[in-house]
């Protein structure tokens, strides 16, 4: 059902930039890592436990089966959204900063003091 969200937000995005840039660019890829969503976005047919999905979370199986989108799997440890979503330890933080390209800047301190005050 998130996948539906970022499918028609993702859509959306590509076509203000074809607009904006104008020339058409490749198809949207999503990379989810429920291997499940996949297989309903790729397989047309309903199972017992995918019938009580709404149809409009169904629009992302029509993007792939007209090519609009590409689903692919990536495993939970290679999500780069879990560093803006999830608690994360120091090691695993810093691994995917890194990874989204984010560095990290060091900014010397100053001391500020009254005048005439030994600050140091």
């Amino acid at each position: 059902m998130a996948a539906t969200e970022a499918a028609k937000q993702a859509i959306w995005l590509k076509e203000l930039m074809v607009e904006i840039m104008n020339k058409e660019d490749k198809k949207v890829v999503l990379k989810i890592d429920n291997k499940s969503a996949i297989a309903l976005t790729k397989n047309p047919v309903f199972h017992g436990r995918s019938k009580h999905i709404l149809s409009k979370y169904h629009f992302i199986r029509e993007c792939v089966e007209f090519d609009f989108i590409e689903v692919k799997h990536v495993p939970g440890v290679e999500q780069k959204a879990d560093i803006l979503t999830k608690p994360l330890a120091r090691i695993k933080f810093e691994a995917m900063r890194k990874f989204i390209g984010v560095k990290k800047i060091n900014i010397p301190k100053i001391q500020v003091g009254i005048k005439g005050e030994n600050v140091g």
